[in-house]
């Protein structure tokens, strides 16, 4: 993959989270557009295709947001480009 190739989504300049498009592993970047510019964030760990990844820290008990909207709830601190799925989040009731 390119070093400049869009890999990722971001739906709101509001998320706190990308999809990535392709999987992502350790020494990748997820890249997408934020605010019409290309923005990257270096990849923790594997991140599956369509699953999500942290575009910044994140602390426990923070709410998550992605489609501009709260999706649920950290639970458990979260690092920049790390993948945030079932194991680190809850999904509001």
């Amino acid at each position: 993959m390119s070093p400049r190739t869009i890999n990722a989504i971001l739906i709101s300049a509001l998320d706190d989270v990308v999809t990535v498009i392709a999987e992502l592993t350790e020494g990748d970047s997820a890249i997408f557009f934020k605010n019409g510019e290309i923005t990257q964030v270096p990849v923790v760990g594997t991140i599956p295709q369509y699953h999500k990844l942290a575009i910044r820290d994140i602390k426990k008990t923070e709410p998550l947001k992605k489609y501009g909207e709260i999706i649920g709830q950290a639970t458990r601190d979260i690092s920049q480009g790390s993948h945030v799925h079932e194991h680190n989040m809850a999904s509001p009731d």
